[in-house]
């Protein structure tokens, strides 16, 4: 998109909340007849990488995984003391080099980066907030199950929470290393193996909050495919401890193979900046069982795939995050985070059987309040094991390095 179009595009944007009355700009903010408000932000996201697959390795300069380059337009006006009505339009940018899009291809390959031209919604929806009633929302946005799995007070967001198959190497494929003369790239890459089961992220969907009472704030939604979601929160201060608590309930009628997916997480925190996470879930397989009732179990939809004829089980997680967040300077805080996520029967795929994926991250962050600004850096070490039928396949482990800027506007 050539700037002149960019400047076309977020001229019309602005003239939406502008017709037929004067504009004026305060504090960073567009407002209309000073009753409508428009507010513009983003983020800018740059990484530097070092990958290593077991055979091959590469560094690459790309945009971030867990967060994005992106740009948002925020909406909002007064229709009484106690009620807003209000929009907004959030968009990631085209990407020089998406982080999912790095790969190392087969084993020592010099690797391939790739851009991504087109524009991506991540929000786009309007609201009705009542001090009293709560606050609905109709369009795409966070379903109501949305970030259930993802409690975190550990301050090195930057690098996601306990979705670690999703940060820098997520598109590269475990190399299969059992014939040691002549490894090869398996299709399986470090996303597909390990995961939070984060429900549907964002989706369209008509989606009601309730009022928060004693910490406590439920989430009711409902999408076009005819799915519900379920979202519970708590959030609370307890004596020198801050406590978060998330727990989500997703259907999944769209799909031929899903029932639901159930997640929850706790975090807590300590005013001396000691902080813990833990969180789980499950996604119930349909007919899941072994096929033709073999030991009892359900005729298996997704018996074709399952090789070694006992049943295909449950996706699953469980993750445990530890970290410490310091005032060790006057910029901002300074954080340390160590990660963990074992994931169990996430590939759905033949001669994966009973398969494992398991991860480990250490980061770091600085963060630059003045300059909007958060500066971090982050070993990542992904394993992964399945089996054909009974035989153990053997993969080499993946290691990235990360070096990750985030300058918020």
């Amino acid at each position: 998109m050539t700037l002149k179009n960019t400047l076309k595009s977020s001229v019309a944007v602005a003239a939406l909340f502008a017709i037929a009355a004067p504009v004026t700009s305060e504090a960073g903010n567009i407002t209309n007849g000073k009753t409508a408000k428009l507010a513009i932000s983003g983020q800018i996201v740059k990484t530097l990488s070092r990958i290593d697959d077991g055979s091959s390795d590469k560094a690459f300069l790309s945009d971030g995984a867990a967060t994005s380059s992106r740009l948002r337009w925020v909406a909002s006006s007064k229709l009484s003391d106690s009620v807003t009505v209000g929009g907004a339009i959030e968009m990631n940018v085209p990407h020089s080099n998406p982080a999912g899009s790095m790969t190392l291809g087969s084993p020592n390959a010099d690797g391939v980066q790739n851009t991504t031209s087109a524009w991506g919604v991540r929000h786009n929806y309007v609201y009705i907030s009542s001090k009293s009633m709560g606050k609905l929302y109709v369009g795409q946005t966070s379903t109501a199950a949305d970030g259930m799995s993802e409690a975190n007070l550990g301050g090195t967001g930057i690098f996601g929470t306990n979705d670690l198959g999703g940060g820098y190497g997520q598109g590269v494929s475990f190399i299969n290393t059992g014939d040691t003369s002549n490894p090869q790239a398996s299709s399986v890459t470090v996303t597909n193996a390990n995961d939070n089961l984060d429900h549907g992220s964002r989706d369209d969907t008509i989606r009601y909050d309730t009022p928060s009472f004693m910490g406590v704030k439920l989430k009711l939604g409902y999408r076009p495919t005819g799915d519900y979601d379920l979202g519970v929160t708590y959030n609370e201060k307890i004596d020198d401890i801050k406590v978060r608590g998330r727990f989500g309930l997703s259907s999944n009628q769209a799909t031929a193979t899903i029932n639901y997916t159930t997640t929850g997480s706790l975090a807590m925190m300590h005013d001396s900046g000691f902080n813990m996470a833990v969180a789980g879930g499950v996604r119930q397989l349909v007919n899941n069982g072994a096929p033709n009732g073999k030991n009892g179990g359900d005729i298996s939809s997704l018996e074709a795939i399952d090789t070694n004829f006992d049943g295909n089980n449950n996706p699953q997680f469980m993750s445990f995050n530890i970290g410490y967040v310091a005032k060790m300077n006057a910029s901002g805080p300074t954080a340390f985070e160590v990660k963990y996520n074992k994931s169990e029967n996430m590939v759905q795929a033949a001669n994966n059987d009973d398969n494992e994926g398991q991860s480990v991250v250490v980061a770091a962050t600085q963060t630059f309040s003045s300059i909007g600004t958060t500066i971090g850096l982050a070993y990542a070490h992904h394993e992964y094991e399945a089996k054909s039928n009974v035989t153990d396949n053997t993969y080499a482990d993946v290691d990235a390095v990360s070096l990750m800027t985030v300058f918020k506007f």
